[in-house]
């Protein structure tokens, strides 16, 4: 095999310690089939002396042991360890490579990769995996017809479904549906979050007038607990929110108690694209092999044991290990809140029979339309109104959305995190599902938190109580809140 006269390990590629082990990182996404190369475990030769390519090494400064390496071969041969002079470096708004069909890019999401014809890994794998009918959307959806069918059906319950509500976009969208559409039974819960923002409170209220067979329960944590739980988030996991776990934590055991069939919220079909399309196979770095089918009871019950019990990532860098520790220190920050949660979960473990509310989405990427024609719906039926100088239609009921999205692309930037920042790769999966133009996809960017430190976010430290001098002593919100060039 012939070898560079000069090598080094190609951009956003990193060397981190997992137990006894060293593995190479990825901290971006490659073009498929390589997008399932995320992390490698080194053999202890190449660990040796990997690391001496951090920096461009001449050929004949590397051990002819190292050479003959089948591990190093591969490596050379996938394109990690590369010619030198062909080492990518950050892309700036002058040098930045977009996505040619969505509006990726890598500055935004530097190590992102594209094809010949300027398509970005991301769009490649929504097409592959619909190509060889991989995960074409989330697994637990259900049709208006099988909802009307259960309803006629429905007599264990007062309802025929419960709707987790923010008063944002989407989940107006299912109470209109549910409630007004198909006549269902609907109960409307919600919980006092103190960053949902004042318009979308009063949308939630006006949809309630709107539909009177529509019954609303609210739940008010002290803000006390949520100040406290949010600092510990940003100290623990690098991000303040607690969303939607809360809710998860607070109305599932209601639901099991009031015998309700469906549990449903407003998550677009896009916000899981990266679980449906591409995250699947970097789970395991494998194709995902065909498995029977859950029961609906079971995929219920295994998310919210997730919520309640979420184990401890067996891969630290993996692309699913940020969502653990997330969910695992909602809890840290909130025990109190879990007894019921846990106790539902005993008891349907221990009484299969029990009645379990099934967990379920609509399929939105046929349901909606567009998004326009969602907000242009929910407008004239609900009357529901935009935030003030908000911009775009992704997220439209958390204050300090832009400080989330802040969180986390400083958090990626500085490969402190392998998890993509969320709403950007959203709004691009909007527009390859065809629920927003390319044009709109833009204009949904520059609302995105994405570049500078948002304005909601100095009045967050502060409600907080955190200093700019503490940030550093903050356990991980130095990564998202500090320019860590030299982490990178």
């Amino acid at each position: 095999m012939s070898f560079p006269e000069l090598m080094a390990l190609q951009y956003r590629w990193q060397i981190r310690n997992e137990g006894d082990k060293q593995t190479l990182v990825y901290y971006g996404l490659r073009n498929p089939p390589l997008h399932t190369q995320l992390s490698i475990d080194l053999e202890d030769l190449v660990a040796e002396h990997i690391g001496a390519l951090a920096e461009a090494r001449k050929r004949d400064e590397l051990p002819e042991e190292l050479l003959a390496h089948p591990q190093f071969m591969k490596l050379v041969e996938d394109g990690i360890v590369v010619d030198a002079n062909a080492v990518r470096h950050p892309a700036t708004e002058e040098t930045k490579q977009e996505c040619t069909r969505c509006i990726n890019n890598d500055m935004l999401l530097p190590g992102l990769e594209f094809n010949e014809e300027g398509v970005c890994a991301f769009c490649q794998c929504y097409e592959r995996a619909e190509k060889i009918g991989a995960s074409a959307g989330p697994q637990n959806f259900i049709t208006e017809e099988e909802l009307l069918e259960a309803s006629r059906n429905n007599t264990q319950s007062r309802f025929d479904v419960m709707v987790l509500c923010t008063g944002g976009k989407d989940s107006t969208y299912l109470l209109w549906l549910l409630g007004k559409k198909l006549g269902l039974r609907v109960l409307a819960v919600s919980w006092n979050m103190p960053y949902t923002n004042d318009t979308c409170k009063d949308n939630l209220r006006r949809s309630v007038e709107l539909l009177p067979s529509v019954e609303l329960v609210e739940r008010t944590l002290p803000w006390n607990m949520i100040r406290e739980a949010m600092k510990g988030q940003f100290a623990k996991v690098g991000v303040p929110c607690l969303c939607p776990t809360v809710a998860h934590v607070l109305f599932f055991p209601m639901a099991v108690e009031e015998r309700i069939p469906f549990i449903m919220q407003g998550v677009e079909e896009v916000q899981l694209a990266v679980t449906s399309y591409v995250m699947d196979e970097l789970k395991s770095g494998k194709k995902a092999k065909p498995a029977p089918a859950p029961s609906h009871r079971d995929m219920t019950l295994g998310f919210f044991s997730t919520v309640a019990h979420a184990p401890e990532p067996p891969k630290p860098h993996a692309i699913t290990s940020d969502f653990m520790r997330y969910q695992r220190s909602v809890r840290e920050q909130l025990e109190p809140l879990y007894e019921h949660l846990d106790n539902t979960l005993k008891r349907a473990k221990e009484e299969p029979s029990l009645p379990i509310p099934e967990f379920r989405r609509l399929r939105t990427n046929k349901t909606y339309g567009t998004w326009s024609e969602v907000a242009d719906l929910v407008k004239t039926e609900m009357e529901w109104k935009m935030p003030p100088g908000h911009k775009g239609l992704l997220h439209t009921s958390c204050v300090i959305e832009r400080v989330k999205d802040y969180c986390q692309f400083m958090r990626y930037q500085n490969m402190r995190s392998t998890f993509f920042p969320q709403s950007i790769v959203e709004v691009s999966a909007g527009i390859y599902f065809g629920l927003i133009s390319r044009e709109e996809g833009f204009a949904e960017l520059e609302g995105l938190g994405y570049f500078g430190e948002p304005e909601p976010l100095q009045p967050l430290l502060d409600d907080l109580g955190i200093t700019r001098e503490s940030i550093e002593t903050e356990g991980d919100m130095a990564f998202s809140l500090c320019d860590c060039k030299e982490c990178r």
